[in-house]
């Protein structure tokens, strides 16, 4: 799975283009007219030369007449990888801006380096380290605004105040800063020396035998420093009573003040040092590698939680979002719409309510406390950008992204990283963003709004790739539960091919280089998978088995755990060998579909024999299932009994 890739230079930048269209399907990494490999078109009329088209969002909801096809439209008017221009009321197209603004939408090229922001303002040093996955806002700071464009480079500030990158400046300025401070200091050891041997030290030597309350707080059974590859300190630096390590029975002290008991019976210990606040030496359990060791995939045993309906919200994981707003709340898209409309209550701020409170950092020391190492984070497209007509809160979502990343990093946490929704849907469901038809690969925007989701891809495997985040996000999921029956097998295998050879022309190839990226089976199964992409850099298979979705069962639950073991070890045991790293990255312990809006808002359950379409009869009452209560100590035994089977069938 390591093999190297041979040398590709990414056409135009890697985006799609309509020259590479026309060409039949090659093998993986059979090279084609521009050098790689091509991306195919999909299997529908393409229609989207038409302007309106163009700058239209990336929706279905737009008018087909006179637009002439792909093969001839002027496509690179779309094609602008994610930021163009033209998608912002006022700005010029991206051939007008200067040459440094035109870098604005096109690819990092592997020769660059890694840095949080792709489109750094002019002059900014080096190794500054903005936040915004996309840049500042026009007129923050002392950023460069793109000319004539109204948009500036977005930015929120607290990382750059909480870290302190520093800016260049001129050797005239650097000099006068010097002798400046040279000044302080010596103000500073007259008045402070005289200051410290007189009175604070021998204030010191009084209380040199007791013990602080917060120092003991954080010793708990905590890691022996220095040692065991667990984190180490400076003897030499102060303290200032800052405890920032801890193992079972340590008290926290969360980023708002607010304090918590860790619990951790497993040998977990956490550690966060505001002083070094990249320090990877937490360890989640004793049997999983802390985050500055390797993980071996031979070995240790990924042991994951969902954080879903946190950052994408999902009607039946966050359901008091929508009921406000039923029945017209069916997915995020119309749930901004409702929220936007309802300034008195609360505006879509209730968004940012939602995710400042679902998921905090107490949840993720539970999350070590329960013997788990590794979360799935699903993060969709507004988290990054929205463009005119979306109605989705933009960027909010980012900013919880990086808390929680800093949380994993505190608990000794893995993250997945699951693009989860993508520009135009990529199956028509709720979590997509967009209830409805697809519209990515498929329907009039649907190139375009592949295209678009390449950038935000590269976007985001920059900023995981760089040195202070690589070893807590080292899994890339590409797209989430792409619908290939509709989408198309050909056509996805050839968007994937795309992204990997972009993407790991970014990263490089081979161990460390990147995350893995996994790609999620398509509903296919895990069989088909067999042999693809040989040659390929580190991909690993998405699958998401579940009993609710299919045939209800009538068998007691404690019948269920061999159906599991029946039904999903042959596959998943067998995909190790054939493809690679397999991992459910999705699975449940429901055997049917009751629950609110499990099949979506306002839709009936197959349980129940009320689903659309479902032609068999009823099994049961939901009220037996969702009624949790009333669950006998025998029935959660049996539960727990089919989540511990699942689990063993998944690894």
């Amino acid at each position: 799975m390591s093999t190297a890739l041979p040398a590709y230079e990414p056409v135009r930048g890697g985006g799609l283009h309509p020259d590479d269209l026309d060409e039949p399907f090659s093998p993986p990494h059979t090279a084609g007219p521009g050098g790689g490999p091509l991306f195919v078109p999909p299997r529908f009329p393409g229609l989207g030369g038409d302007e309106a088209i163009r700058q239209s969002y990336a929706s279905s909801q737009v008018s087909l007449a006179g637009a002439q096809s792909y093969a001839t439209a002027d496509y690179d008017s779309v094609h602008g990888l994610a930021f163009n221009a033209q998608h912002h009321a006022g700005s010029p197209s991206l051939s007008s801006l200067p040459p440094q603004g035109h870098n604005l939408g096109s690819p990092l090229l592997p020769t660059e380096p890694y840095r949080d922001d792709p489109y750094r303002a002019a002059g900014e040093a080096p190794g500054a380290i903005p936040l915004s996955p996309v840049g500042t806002g026009a007129g923050t700071g002392s950023h460069t605004t793109l000319a004539g464009s109204g948009q500036g480079f977005r930015e929120f500030p607290e990382k750059r105040d909480y870290y302190g990158s520093p800016r260049q400046k001129t050797q005239k300025k650097l000099w006068a800063t010097i002798l400046v401070l040279l000044g302080i200091v010596a103000v500073v050891a007259a008045v402070g020396l005289p200051v410290y041997i007189f009175v604070v030290k021998p204030s010191q030597n009084k209380s040199s035998d007791a013990t602080s309350d917060n120092t003991g707080s954080g010793t708990g059974n905590g890691p022996d420093v220095g040692g065991g590859g667990g984190p180490t300190t400076n003897p030499g630096k102060p303290t200032n009573n800052v405890v920032i390590t801890g193992g079972d029975g340590s008290k926290v002290t969360t980023d708002n003040g607010t304090t918590f008991t860790y619990t951790n019976k497993f040998g977990g210990y956490w550690y966060f040092d505001p002083e070094d606040p990249f320090n990877n030496g937490a360890r989640a359990q004793s049997w999983s590698p802390a985050l500055n060791e390797t993980w071996d995939w031979n070995n240790d045993r990924v042991r994951g939680v969902n954080l879903g309906g946190w950052l994408n919200t999902e009607p039946f994981i966050s359901p008091a979002l929508y009921e406000k707003y039923y029945p017209n709340a069916v997915d995020e898209y119309t749930l901004s719409q409702q929220m936007a409309a309802d300034v008195a209550g609360g505006g879509l701020k209730q968004l940012e309510d939602h995710y400042a409170t679902f998921i905090t950092e107490e949840d993720f020391a539970m999350i070590a406390g329960a013997g788990l190492n590794w979360v799935r984070l699903p993060l969709p497209f507004w988290a990054i950008e929205t463009w005119d007509g979306e109605p989705f809160l933009e960027g909010v979502a980012w900013t919880y992204f990086l808390k929680a990343v800093q949380w994993a990093r505190k608990y000794g946490i893995r993250i997945n990283l699951d693009f989860h929704a993508v520009p135009g849907s990529q199956n028509g469901w709720n979590h997509s963003g967009r209830l409805g038809r697809p519209n990515f690969l498929y329907g009039v925007m649907g190139l375009a709004n592949a295209d678009r989701t390449l950038d935000y891809l590269r976007i985001l495997i920059q900023f995981i790739s760089q040195p202070q985040y690589k070893d807590v996000v080292p899994m890339l999921g590409l797209i989430n539960e792409a619908f290939t029956p509709d989408l198309g097998d050909y056509e996805m295998n050839s968007f994937y091919l795309k992204a990997h050879d972009l993407l790991r022309g970014i990263t490089g190839t081979g161990a460390g280089n990147g995350p893995i990226l996994s790609i999620h089976d398509g509903f296919t199964g895990a069989a088909p998978w067999a042999g693809k992409f040989p040659g390929s850099d580190r991909l690993a298979l998405d699958i998401h088995p579940y009993f609710a979705f299919g045939e209800q069962s009538s068998a007691p639950m404690s019948q269920q755990a061999l159906r599991a073991c029946q039904t999903w070890a042959p596959g998943t045991n067998s995909s190790f060998g054939t493809f690679g790293i397999t991992a459910a990255g999705e699975f449940s312990n429901a055997i049917n579909d009751c629950g609110l809006y499990v099949n979506g808002v306002g839709i009936g359950t197959r349980w129940e024999g009320t689903f659309p379409g479902w032609t068999q009869p009823a099994v049961g009452n939901c009220s037996v299932w969702t009624n949790y209560k009333a669950y006998t100590d025998q029935a959660k035994a049996d539960m727990k009994l089919f989540a511990m089977a699942s689990m063993d069938a998944l690894v």
